[in-house]
C-alpha cells in the first residue's frame, strides 16, 4: 500500500460512501477526501479529523477544485435525481481525467440486470425496466463504459443487497416494519433469493480493486457468503432484534393491502412535495390531526409496496467468482454476524430498546 494515494469518495455522506470514507481514514494506509453534497452530511465522518469538503457532482468547478492532488475516486454519490445519478458521474470522470487520476471504481448496483432469474454473471445483458433509480444506474454504466473505450481507467462494481450499521433501506427500514407488527412471512411473496453482502465485505472489496491495475475497465458483482430466501431474512432479523414470531401472511392478503396502500403512499407524497408547510402548520395546531398524521404515517410505512414483490419473488443469483479469481475474495461476514452487529447499532443508536 502506498501512502502517497490520495482517494476522493464522493457521496461520503451516505451509507457506503460514508463506510468507504471511514476505512480509508481508519486503516491509515492512504489519504482520503471526503466529498459531501452539503455540510448536513458531515455529522457522521466530523467524528474524525478527516479532510471534509463539499462535492457537489453537478458543480464541474466544484469538482475540479476537490479533485487536486487526488490519485484515486471511488464515486458512491447518486444525488437527488436521474439526471444527477448520470450526468453526475459524467462530470466526476471528465474531472478525474483532468486531473489525472490512477483508477476510478463506480458503485453501481446489481439492479442493472432488470427482473432475471437464474445465474447472472457479468456477461449478462443490462435491462431497463422502468425503475427510475435502476434505469439510471444503468445509463450511468453507459457513460464509464464511454469514457473506458477512451483509456480512462475506471471498473464498475455491482454489489447485490447491501445492509449493516447506517444501511436505511436494508437495515433500519426493515427493522422499523418488523417493529411495527405489520410485517410478516408474505406467503407465496417472499420465497426468491434475497443477495445480501454485509458492508465492509463491500468496502473492502471495492478498496482491493482500485488498488488492482488488472481490474482497470472491467465490471464486477459483488456478494454475500449466504444464499436464503426474502421471508428467510425478515425471520432471521426478527429473530435477531428479539420480537414475538413473525406471522404469516397469506398472498391474496399482502397483495391487496399493497395495492390499497400504494395509492396513499402516493398521495402522502404529493401532499409533503406540495403542502409540507401548511400541513405542518396544521399538525402544530390540531391535536388530532398530528395523531391521525403519525398514525397514517406508520401504517404506510409498514406496509409492502406492489413493487417490493418483484423483488421478494425474483430467482435470480449474482455470483463473484469473477472478482475471487482475480483477487481471491471471501466475503468474510456471514448472516448471523451482520445481523449481531447491526442489531448492537441500533440499540447503540436509540432505534431500538
Amino acid at each position: 500500500m502506498d501512502k502517497n494515494n490520495h482517494y476522493l469518495v464522493t457521496g461520503a455522506g451516505g451509507f457506503i460512501g460514508g463506510w468507504v470514507a471511514e476505512t480509508i481514514f481508519l486503516q491509515n494506509q492512504h489519504n482520503v477526501r471526503a466529498g459531501l453534497h452539503r455540510w448536513a452530511g458531515a455529522a457522521r465522518l466530523s467524528r474524525f479529523q478527516m479532510d471534509l469538503s463539499i462535492c457537489d457532482i453537478m458543480n464541474p468547478d466544484q469538482l475540479d477544485q476537490v479533485m487536486d492532488g487526488i490519485t484515486h475516486v471511488i464515486h458512491c454519490a447518486k444525488g437527488p435525481s436521474p439526471e444527477s445519478m448520470i450526468n453526475g458521474t459524467r462530470n466526476v470522470i471528465e474531472a478525474a481525467a483532468r486531473r489525472g487520476v490512477k483508477h476510478m471504481v463506480h458503485l453501481s448496483t446489481a439492479e442493472v440486470y432488470g427482473n432475471p432469474t437464474g445465474i447472472v454473471d457479468e456477461t449478462h445483458a443490462l435491462v431497463k425496466t422502468g425503475n427510475p433509480y435502476a434505469d439510471a444506474k444503468l445509463e450511468a454504466e453507459q457513460v464509464c463504459a464511454e469514457y473506458i473505450q477512451k483509456g480512462f481507467p475506471l471498473s464498475i462494481v455491482r454489489p447485490s443487497i447491501v445492509y449493516g450499521p447506517f444501511s436505511k433501506t436494508w437495515s433500519v427500514s426493515i427493522g422499523e416494519k418488523l417493529k411495527s407488527g405489520n410485517w410478516g412471512i408474505f406467503k407465496g411473496n417472499g420465497d426468491g433469493i434475497c443477495n445480501l453482502i454485509y458492508v465492509s465485505d463491500l468496502v473492502k472489496e471495492v478498496l482491493s480493486i482500485s488498488q488492482n491495475e488488472q481490474a482497470i475497465g472491467q465490471s464486477y458483482n459483488l456478494n454475500g457468503p449466504d444464499s436464503l430466501t426474502w421471508n428467510e431474512y425478515f425471520a432471521r432479523f426478527n429473530n435477531a432484534l428479539g420480537l414475538p414470531e413473525l406471522k404469516v401472511i397469506e398472498p391474496e392478503s399482502a397483495k391487496m393491502k399493497a395495492s390499497i396502500i400504494d395509492p396513499m403512499r402516493t398521495a402522502a407524497k404529493y401532499a409533503r412535495d406540495h403542502f409540507e408547510k401548511q400541513i405542518k402548520s396544521l399538525a402544530a395546531s390540531f391535536g388530532p390531526a398530528k395523531s391521525a398524521m403519525k398514525y397514517l404515517e406508520g401504517i404506510i410505512k409498514s406496509a409492502p409496496r406492489m413493487v417490493d414483490f418483484d423483488l421478494f419473488n425474483r430467482n435470480a443469483v449474482y455470483p463473484d467468482d469473477k472478482v475471487r479469481n482475480l483477487l481471491g475474495y471471501l466475503p468474510e461476514v456471514n448472516l448471523d454476524t451482520g445481523l449481531s452487529l447491526t442489531v448492537a447499532w441500533m440499540k447503540q443508536v436509540g432505534l431500538i430498546k
